[in-house]
């Protein structure tokens, strides 16, 4: 594993929406975000992991770090929207549903 990039939160929070809106603006997957090059690449290509992981300290798993899970579940529980739009990847239209869904959550953190 590589070593955390030191993401403040608010630049953690920032970084997933701008991350969000352009999955649902394209209907992409975040692996393919143009700007992985801007800030380079984040443990699950993704910022809150990047800033959760930072903390682990090898009990209690690093997802308790997450500001998404504080305040929702973890993203990958059955029925998120994030799992929802992970399980989603072939069709287009729905990535950016379940997109759409992810970001309205993380613009309330």
């Amino acid at each position: 594993m590589t070593k955390p990039l030191k993401l403040k939160l608010k630049d953690a929070k920032r970084i997933a929406i701008e991350l969000w809106a352009w999955c649902e603006e394209t209907g992409k997957k975040k692996e393919d975000w143009p700007d992985w090059e801007k800030y380079g690449r984040m443990f699950s290509c993704c910022p809150l992991c990047e800033y959760a992981i930072q903390f682990f300290d090898g009990e209690g798993g690093y997802c308790m770090h997450c500001p998404y899970c504080k305040v929702y579940e973890r993203c990958t529980n059955f029925g998120t929207s994030y799992e929802n739009w992970r399980l989603s990847k072939a069709d287009r239209e729905d990535r950016k549903y379940y997109a759409g869904k992810f970001l309205a959550q993380l613009k309330t953190l």
